[in-house]
């Protein structure tokens, strides 16, 4: 039984690093091999997908060092949780070997972020199939992941859904709905638990509010209660949450990025998930020498390990 297990993980691929090989955590196959190189744009409007997602490591949060290790092209808005040991990377994709554009997936870890096994996400309504875009998702104290998402990228809502094993979900209901004109809509949440409540920062897609977000207050992590727009970064480069890591001491640590090239990753420091404090320096910030970055990095997702280390999953442009 062990030999046939370990040919089967031995036959599992996917892209990582320049080449293709990879070992999936026990009892999972990928569902598709991630795309490599650029998707170019379609007819009738249809948005290109020229970004890649790579990684980075750090031993205190602050200066990470490139893997150099490319866990996938054609893909964007990625998001990283920690549950039973295990990375889980979830992220829109240009296809994700669905037929649609912009399908989410999830990519699994069981070493760190060095190998990854790739699987569709599913997330229902009844008998109704949902397509989520601009995912967020935490691991609640239970053990069930709870995902937050826009059904459309210029959706004015936050719908959430539920689910054991971080892979398949259910409906649950609404974490925020707004009518109104085309600045008013938002592009995606980032939920965080600070102290015993929870805090949702939804971001605009109007580009002259960069750097405000809707915040909103929770007991539970389903029904919040918004209360206005507040102030998350100024300055010349204004930016985005895209990422927080508890620091175990009453600290937040949250990671945005501006909406300008050549971005960067730059992090920020809060008590009580309202009054931000920058921190000097940048996290990371392009580096044409790779040879596997362009244009821009951007839009960390970062996760703090069990051994106090951080890990990181940014977006870049194809080269």
């Amino acid at each position: 039984m062990r030999i046939v297990q370990c040919i089967a993980l031995l036959l599992t691929v996917g892209l990582c690093g320049p080449g293709f090989a990879q070992v999936a955590p026990p009892n999972l196959t990928s569902d598709f091999a991630p795309p490599h190189g650029v998707r170019i744009a379609g007819r009738f409007g249809e948005l290109g997908w020229e970004e890649r997602l790579l990684t980075a490591t750090s031993k205190d949060g602050l200066t990470f060092e490139r893997t150099h290790n490319v866990i996938t092209d054609q893909a964007r808005s990625p998001n990283l949780v920690v549950a039973d040991g295990l990375l889980y990377l979830y992220y829109s994709g240009a296809m994700n070997g669905t037929g649609r554009r912009g399908a989410l997936a999830v990519a699994i870890s069981a070493d760190r972020g060095k190998t990854w096994v790739f699987k569709h996400v599913d997330v229902r309504a009844g008998d109704r199939m949902m397509w989520p875009y601009a995912p967020d998702v935490q691991v609640l104290r239970d053990g069930r992941f709870r995902l937050s998402f826009s059904e459309d990228a210029m959706s004015p809502s936050i719908l959430y859904a539920e689910g054991k094993d971080g892979i398949h979900f259910t409906s649950a209901g609404t974490v925020y709905s707004r009518t109104g004109p085309y600045g008013s809509l938002t592009i995606g949440s980032l939920t965080v638990p600070i102290g015993e409540d929870w805090h949702a920062y939804l971001r605009h897609v109007n580009a002259d509010m960069f750097g405000f977000v809707n915040h909103g207050f929770s007991s539970d992590g389903g029904r919040f209660t918004f209360a206005g727009e507040l102030e998350f970064s100024n300055g010349p480069h204004p930016c985005h949450p895209t990422s927080a890591v508890s620091l175990g001491d009453g600290s937040i640590r949250f990671y945005g990025s501006p909406d300008e090239t050549p971005g960067g990753v730059r992090s920020f420091l809060t008590r009580d998930g309202v009054k931000f404090e920058p921190e000097p320096g940048m996290r990371l910030a392009l580096d044409l020498a790779t040879g596997v970055e362009k244009d821009f990095v951007k839009d960390a997702a970062v996760a703090r390990l069990a051994d106090g280390t951080y890990f990181m999953v940014y977006v870049t442009d194809i080269p």
